[in-house]
């Protein structure tokens, strides 16, 4: 998205904005960041491991993430 700020190329970053926006909105759900973690290993990027102080999301969470209709397009 940035990248193609950069290039001028507003039409793709707002697609890209558009794109993740959902994955934006699910960092607030919590009030810490586990959700970015649980979602970048629900992508494959890193494993799930949290450490203190970072807990893991609530199990309620963890099923929204999962659920998230974003996650098809991972």
């Amino acid at each position: 998205m940035v990248h193609a700020a950069l290039r001028n190329d507003w039409a793709e970053a707002r697609e890209l904005a558009r794109r993740w926006s959902c994955l934006f909105e699910a960092n607030f759900w919590e009030s810490n960041p586990a959700p970015v973690k649980t979602i970048l290993a629900l992508m494959g990027r890193c494993t799930n491991h949290v450490r203190l102080p970072l807990v893991p999301p609530t199990d309620a969470t963890r099923v929204r993430l999962e659920r998230w209709p974003v996650n098809s397009g991972w």
